[in-house]
């Protein structure tokens, strides 16, 4: 109650242009030319005076802590209204301590791992002087070839949940804003990874079912979670702009959901809607705007330059207005910044927490359980006198930051050449076997073993870099099949920021999926080649064996004319030229322990609201080897009233084994995690037969049949 009456008071004091100047985010460059923040996104003229950027509400991104308080100390000396500026910035998967890509995260099926990278990004952004980060993304992909994917946590409803669920606990200290947290905001709402040939910005066009049951439940976990903003999307859903969508942003946000989340615009994105012909001009987008629910925008001067005019012709009330500045004034008050404008931003202490050892040895360990291995014949891990060739265009390289690693910097980086050094026999990052010469040949083929790291390099993939082709770019496949042919050994590290095409290297002795592994990544590939440490990470995404597969994902719906393996009738859904199944499927990663599951059991299976079903399973490491295991867990409901996928994930739990060990692992499912979404939004259990599935990946697993009875 004192609050609201902080903020009426505060909302009293400021004239109509001053309210609507906090509805509008800037860049920093506005204020300080030489600013050395790095903006995404392509800079318009915004027509704005003076008078107009010292309303602003919000600052996109900030060069430093000492650039922070520059322009915070600029804007309060010139600003009438004296409301302090917020600041926002992309930290998406660390400030300076950079961690594995999003995707890479997801590979760890670890929510402690996403949960504990975000706090520690939390701490190093609130030093700097950052008040709100743009994450997580909570936009389900089952496409790889939109750039995106490395942004977000794969194909599954889920895990994708559950990862941003963990991102928003660390950011926020579980709600502690202030005392090294910070806001976040969750994006992109909603379908944004459902773009229509995996191309970024491109139309959506999703069932109100498949919106309900696959694309917005991360959200919603996300919101409940503590995000305190939400970022709309770029794309149409139902012909309309998510940025001016009143079903998104009024039907489901504010009534369905009850979200009090302030929702901002992405870069540029109301200013768009004229491009998408959804506004003839900026007066309209900013009535669009306003109408369905839209609080601030970033980067574009519509509501600056003509919502005052709306509001005194009557056609936006200023109460509307008042409403919207009322929320942005409360995630202030949250943030702290009215009794200190400068809140948490210390130059000293930011360079002595960002790096630090604690946050790096940190990144190594996330790195080390976000590595897929997906071969093994047994040549890992190498021993400690293995003479390795190491070659290819990341043998050299420090450049295992990945996209959206806004403050990394790659020259604080390890190589795989520094941290493999007492092992080389050979290196060379020459991606073409002709160049090589006789000596060069020789000393790759007397090696015991080669290892090979191909993948695409970071701007591959990202915002706005989508691909058509998803094979190894620049003929690295031909340059795997050409050193494979004289080398003893082969094994190849893959990076990259999507699933590729992973056929013709999947011959190789030993293929590990690296992805971008951030600030540690060589020290972890190091540790995981030599034993130092076991491969545990997963795949979040399904990796397709063509591109005519896509999209291709594990948790489909069953046709009237399903095809089975051996069926001699050709009337069935598959293809002529190629499987259905893909290359490597969701869940699926090896270890160098050999786990064993036995005794599936269920001990009931009628279920209340209030309840729920106990499923316990054990697990024996048959091996000498310590090592994690991501146990799985999904259901199919046989009959509903609407057609059910064949299997999907509800609960996944990350155990450590030791050598020998045997565990019993027990598992919950409540009401909800058998309950469905209809296309209105509703959740929905029914009596009936259902399959439990429990095991370490999506096709590998024991089962149980139950009929529930609730």
């Amino acid at each position: 109650m004192k609050t609201d009456k902080i903020i009426n008071e505060i909302i009293k004091n400021m004239t109509l242009t001053e309210k609507i100047g906090q509805m509008t985010q800037l860049p920093p460059t506005i204020y300080i030319h030489d600013s050395e923040a790095v903006i995404y996104g392509a800079l318009r003229n915004l027509n704005l005076d003076r008078l107009q950027t010292f309303n602003a509400g919000s600052i996109l991104g900030i060069g430093s802590p000492k650039e922070m308080i520059k322009l915070q100390k600029l804007y309060l000396d010139n600003a009438t209204h004296k409301v302090p500026l917020m600041f926002m910035a992309d930290v998406i998967h660390g400030y300076k301590t950079i961690f594995p890509v999003p995707i890479a995260l997801a590979s760890s099926f670890n929510f402690d791992v996403a949960r504990k990278a975000a706090r520690i990004s939390a701490k190093e952004s609130y030093l700097s002087g950052i008040h709100v980060v743009f994450s997580p993304m909570c936009d389900l992909s089952r496409d790889p070839r939109w750039g995106r994917v490395v942004e977000g946590f794969g194909e599954d409803v889920y895990l994708t949940g559950e990862m941003a669920k963990a991102m928003v606990e660390g950011y926020t200290n579980y709600g502690k804003l202030g005392e090294d947290s910070v806001a976040c905001c969750i994006k992109h709402f909603a379908g944004y990874g459902a773009a229509e040939g995996g191309r970024d910005y491109n139309t959506v066009d999703l069932s109100r079912l498949s919106l309900y049951r696959d694309y917005l439940p991360a959200y919603k976990k996300a919101l409940d979670a503590g995000a305190d903003l939400v970022m709309t999307a770029f794309n149409t859903l139902d012909g309309v702009p998510a940025v001016i969508n009143p079903f998104l942003l009024k039907d489901v946000l504010r009534d369905a959901w009850q979200s009090k989340a302030l929702t901002i615009a992405d870069y540029d994105a109301l200013n768009q809607v004229i491009e998408h012909g959804a506004a003839k001009d900026q007066v309209e987008a900013a009535l669009k705007g306003i109408k369905a629910g839209l609080d601030i925008e970033m980067a574009s001067s519509v509501y600056m330059n003509k919502l005052e005019n709306l509001v005194k012709s009557n056609q936006v009330f200023e109460s509307q207005i008042d409403e919207i500045v009322g929320r942005i004034i409360e995630l202030k008050i949250k943030l702290n910044l009215f009794e200190n404008p400068y809140s948490g931003v210390n130059p000293e202490k930011e360079k002595e927490v960002c790096l630090s050892e604690e946050h790096l040895n940190y990144a190594k360990e996330s790195a080390i359980e976000s590595a897929v291995l997906l071969e093994n014949n047994g040549i890992l891990p190498f021993k400690q006198n293995t003479k390795i060739a190491l070659v290819g265009p990341f043998s050299k390289s420090r450049a295992f930051n990945g996209p959206w690693s806004w403050k990394g910097k790659d020259d604080v980086n390890s190589s795989l050449e520094e941290v493999f050094q007492e092992q080389l026999k050979f290196v060379s990052e020459k991606t073409n076997f002709n160049d090589f010469t006789d000596d060069e040949l020789l000393q790759i083929k007397n090696a015991d073993v080669c290892l090979i790291t191909l993948g695409e390099e970071p701007h591959l993939s990202g915002e706005a870099h989508s691909r058509s082709d998803i094979s190894l770019p620049n003929n690295q496949d031909e340059f795997f099949e050409s050193i494979k042919q004289i080398a003893k050994k082969t094994v190849v590290l893959v990076f990259g920021g999507r699933p590729l095409l992973l056929n013709r290297v999947k011959k190789a002795d030993a293929l590990m999926m690296c992805w971008f592994l951030g600030s540690k990544s060589s020290e972890a590939i190091y540790d995981l080649c030599m034993g130092k440490a076991n491969p545990s990470g997963k795949l979040p995404m399904s990796f397709p064996r063509n591109v005519g597969q896509i999209p291709i994902y594990y948790n489909y719906l069953n046709t009237g004319r399903a095809y089975t393996e051996g069926s001699r009738n050709p009337f069935v859904s598959k293809y002529l030229d190629v499987e259905n199944t893909p290359l490597y499927p969701f869940g699926y990663g090896l270890s160098y322990a050999n786990f064993k599951y036995s005794d599936l059991s269920l001990l009931k299976n009628d279920l209340t609201e209030n309840d729920s079903l106990v499923i316990s399973v054990t697990i024996t490491n048959e091996s000498n080897t310590l090592g994690m295991e991501a146990v799985q867990l999904y259901i199919r409901d046989y009959v509903a009233d609407i057609v059910r996928p064949v299997k999907e994930l509800k609960k996944v739990k990350k155990v450590l084994f030791k050598p020998n060990e045997s565990k019993r692992i027990e598992f919950e499912l409540n009401y909800n995690d058998l309950s469905y979404f209809d296309s209105e939004g509703k959740l929905k259990l029914e009596n009936g037969d259902f399959l439990i599935m429990v095991g370490c990946s999506s096709e590998e697993y024991l089962s149980l049949n139950f009929n529930l009875k609730k």
